[in-house]
């Protein structure tokens, strides 16, 4: 069995018997020296190339490909700034707010129990969500005020409940009191994963990023860190736009900071 990739070989030494010397003109007689040679070229490769070269890639092919340069039109990609309003839909319940600062957004719940702050594209993304091909979004909370009382919603939907529903078409994070959890909704059911990382209050730059593979699973990410998956009750429609939202559950105002969204999709 070989050692490689696994660590580099280590032969061990070859000697020819005894009385027998080396004589490269004698093309049909192996010698040690040949054998070692060929030792040596296998670790001399091996050594260059490293201990696990295919990395977490189906093989070192696999791996190159992934390295090779892109353009920006291999993929489909989007980032959604908060320097206008103009085509979100955005829902405030009684004096809750939405302010865009341009590189951040400020969403604050109502001072009532049930409150929320909501603001979606006023229009799907079309065939985002395709069978097999990779959606990847990164949402980035720059401030909350309280992570007691109250669920933060960030994701993509199809349809218009507010917040989104439990079972909705929906895929992304609900934040519960402050406890990251994966979800996604099918539309009849819904599948909820503890990532096990909860938030702190004050400035942050927490990142949150769910790569959605329609069809097959969806990965939640935490600071570019797996924390979870979902294989099952996973949203089964192409169309669908972003949300954030955030819910107050008692009387008193929750005010949630978010950075840009970035959205990326194989085409």
């Amino acid at each position: 069995m070989s050692d490689y990739p696994g660590s580099v070989y280590s032969p061990r030494t070859k000697e020819n018997r005894s009385g027998v010397s080396y004589d490269s003109t004698k093309k049909s007689v192996i010698f040690a020296e040949d054998i070692s040679k060929d030792d040596a070229e296998i670790v001399a490769i091996e050594t260059e190339l490293g201990a696990n070269p295919k990395g977490a890639y189906a093989n070192v092919a696999a791996r190159l490909v992934a390295l090779a340069p892109e353009s920006i039109f291999d993929k489909f990609l989007d980032i959604v700034g908060w320097y206008s309003t103009d085509n979100l839909g955005i829902t405030k319940d009684n004096d809750g707010m939405f302010d865009a600062y341009g590189p951040e957004v400020m969403l604050m719940a109502g001072s009532a129990s049930g409150n929320t702050v909501d603001a979606r594209g006023n229009g799907n993304y079309i065939k985002i969500a395709e069978t097999g091909k990779t959606l990847s979004v990164d949402f980035q909370i720059t401030s909350i005020s309280s992570i007691t009382s109250n669920t933060v919603y960030l994701g993509f939907l199809n349809g218009w409940s507010e917040p989104p529903g439990d079972t909705a078409d929906f895929v992304g994070f609900f934040i519960k009191n402050g406890s990251i959890y994966g979800h996604c909704g099918d539309g009849s059911n819904k599948t909820e994963t503890d990532t096990t990382v909860d938030l702190a209050t004050g400035s942050q730059r927490t990142r949150l990023r769910f790569v959605f593979i329609p069809g097959t699973n969806c990965k939640f990410y935490v600071n570019d860190v797996l924390k979870a998956t979902i294989t099952t009750t996973l949203p089964d429609t192409e169309d669908m736009f972003p949300v954030v939202c955030i819910e107050t559950l008692e009387d008193a105002s929750k005010e949630l900071y978010l950075g840009r969204i970035l959205i990326q999709k194989e085409y």
